[in-house]
């Protein structure tokens, strides 16, 4: 759900990467360029808006990726 007033959801989204904080067990999400998805599997991935902050959860099935390249 994009904040009011941000204009800039759509174009300012960079994915992000999880991962869980040691010292204080907090889920933490990084701002990356790209990002190494494990094959053969469907991976959660945050899109961050990069101008009000606003995350939005997409699934990514690196299994029909695999079946699409292989034809």
């Amino acid at each position: 759900m994009k904040k009011p007033g941000c204009s800039k959801c759509n174009e300012a989204q960079t994915q992000g990467r999880c991962y869980i904080d040691e010292e204080t067990g907090l889920l933490c999400v990084e701002l990356v360029k790209k990002i190494e998805l494990p094959k053969g599997k469907k991976v959660l991935v945050p899109q961050i808006c990069t101008e009000c902050g606003t995350t939005e959860w997409i699934t990514i099935d690196t299994c029909e990726e695999n079946e699409k390249s292989s034809d």
